[in-house]
């Protein structure tokens, strides 16, 4: 499943690699990178899932893809060490009976606190259940720094999955509520952007379905993985 999930979000984070190339980062203050010490960031990612969906026939399986933009905080401590807080907005679509990326898909938010430093190059408990992506093309003269920065993380995320799932629960809206951890790294580039590369595990969601008068649908546990460039 992690294979798939990899090529999502590795197609996805093409035309991100074409975006942040245009932006003439010297230019602008809001535009000077990714912060060295404490500070503000934002950027725009992809990020792609797979997983279960309960209350449906048995073996029904959901694969997702997004585009987001996000604004964050973060700030070094100790020695190497860091911590960061971010919130996403995005939009997300169904393949399933459709080829390509649909953009009018329904709103994905996601909220992640995170914290790394060098000894969590050494010690993953996920082991290798969790894969983060590689990195993306990068544009012409952009080198990426081989001392990647791995880091931890637990988040939350609420999408509105009315057109996936309100079949299942009646005529109302459909939220999903699903908890998540995982992994990361965070590749600092050549034109001082950092690309964070993150994979993570989604245990079986809760649901809010405001409207219905049916059951509400929920989804099982599930895999993410996300490619953002972060300024």
């Amino acid at each position: 499943m992690y294979k798939g999930l990899l090529s999502i979000a590795f197609a996805l984070s093409l035309g991100s690699a074409a975006f942040a190339a245009d932006l003439p980062l010297k230019s602008n203050p809001l535009l000077s990178g990714y912060p060295t010490g404490c500070g503000f960031y934002y950027g725009a990612g992809t990020a792609g899932s797979a997983g279960a969906v309960n209350s449906a026939v048995v073996g029904t399986q959901i694969v997702q893809g997004e585009l987001n933009a996000l604004i964050g905080y973060t700030c070094p401590f100790a020695a190497q060490a860091f911590w960061f807080a971010e919130g996403s907005v995005g939009m997300a679509n169904v393949n399933g009976s459709v080829n390509g990326l649909a953009l009018s898909g329904p709103p994905i938010l996601r909220q992640r606190l995170g914290a790394g430093s060098p000894i969590n190059a050494v010690f993953n408990p996920f082991g290798t259940s969790l894969s983060v992506p590689s990195l993306p093309l990068l544009p012409n003269g952009v080198t990426a720094n081989p001392n990647a920065q791995p880091y931890f993380f637990v988040g939350l995320e609420e999408q509105d999955m009315t057109p996936q799932l309100g079949g299942l629960s009646g005529s109302g809206h459909v939220w999903v509520v699903s908890g998540m951890v995982g992994v990361g790294l965070l590749t600092r580039l050549s034109n001082n952007v950092v690309v964070d590369t993150w994979a993570g595990y989604e245990p079986k969601s809760t649901s809010f379905c405001p409207g219905n008068a049916v059951g509400c649908a929920t989804l099982g546990n599930r895999g993410a993985v996300g490619v953002s460039f972060k300024y």
